[in-house]
């Protein structure tokens, strides 16, 4: 049985995505499954070991883009297409792709319901990971656990070495899209401050993209921003004690990866988009749920210190 998911975009929603090629494996035993994705996340399902094959999309030329991935779609006759991403480009692909079932999630958007199936569309505002599940579930009439397997394949001995990190150390994943996830960059430098009065001999590691590197201006901290790409993400992030960060893609593969996250919650659903898989704490303002820099550096340390003691 071949299988294709079309979830292109973005990094934390194809996390969040991923126990479906996991539930599909158990429900269909020795089915191949093919994840199309843009190119900017193309290693996040590529070590993912449910997933067999990976097609990048290369969103930046557009229609050109667009007809290159639908002509690879195209060259395989697939049993079942789920799209995941529930929008327009994403329903036109599954729609034209040569699949004998078509599905979509729950919550379509952009009248993409139109051209395929939106199941259960009453599920719409369940929570990302479950809502994703539920394709899996309309095919087999099974309910699964969430699942990840991650492969880590990525050699970071350099890297530590280079930058002189201890095995001791945790992560800050600062960066987030949005104004509303921002937490701010003085507050993760007081909660660095919080940190090494505690524990000395902590190494702090800050990890984001190449225009990030230099944000975060302290000498608590071992900046690797723009010195990663995701599968050497995955290998840092397993040998940390503590991933500390907002709701961002990078926060939720640490969680997937078992390792404890502690996730700060402002202008997110935490309904729709927390974490279902690994060790978490998900830190919000009841009163002020939108305001993520209402959240103190002590509140985000007292949290930390439940997972290192």
């Amino acid at each position: 049985m071949k299988i294709l998911i079309v979830k292109p975009s973005s990094f934390g929603d194809i996390v969040q995505a991923l126990p479906c090629a996991n539930a599909l494996k158990q429900a269909y035993r020795g089915c191949q499954i093919t994840w199309v994705v843009f190119d900017d996340w193309k290693l996040l399902p590529k070590i993912c070991t449910d997933i067999d094959e990976v097609i990048t999309w290369n969103r930046k030329e557009n229609l050109k883009g667009f007809f290159d991935v639908l002509k690879k779609v195209r060259q395989t006759k697939y049993d079942i297409a789920i799209d995941l991403q529930g929008l327009l480009r994403s329903a036109i692909l599954t729609k034209f792709s040569k699949s004998k079932i078509k599905i979509g999630v729950p919550g379509m958007k952009e009248f993409s319901n139109i051209l395929i199936k939106e199941i259960y569309p009453q599920k719409s505002e369940i929570n990302a990971t479950l809502r994703n599940l539920e394709t899996v579930h309309y095919l087999t009439g099974q309910s699964f656990d969430p699942k990840v397997n991650i492969k880590i394949n990525a050699n970071v001995d350099n890297i530590i070495k280079d930058n002189k990190i201890l095995k001791n150390f945790i992560v800050f994943m600062p960066f987030a899209r949005g104004k509303g996830k921002d937490w701010g960059i003085l507050n993760y430098q007081k909660l660095s401050s919080l940190l090494k009065v505690k524990y000395a001999d902590l190494n702090i590691v800050v990890l984001g993209s190449n225009n990030n590197y230099g944000k975060i201006k302290s000498s608590n901290v071992i900046d690797l921003c723009g010195k990663t790409n995701i599968d050497e993400l995955a290998s840092i992030l397993v040998k940390s004690r503590v991933a500390v960060g907002a709701d961002t893609g990078p926060m939720h593969l640490a969680s997937v990866l078992s390792v404890p996250s502690v996730f700060i919650f402002g202008i997110s659903d935490i309904n729709e988009t927390a974490p279902h898989i690994g060790k978490f704490s998900l830190l919000i303002n009841e009163k002020k749920s939108k305001n993520i820099k209402s959240i103190s550096p002590n509140m985000v340390f007292d949290e930390i210190l439940k997972w290192i003691k």
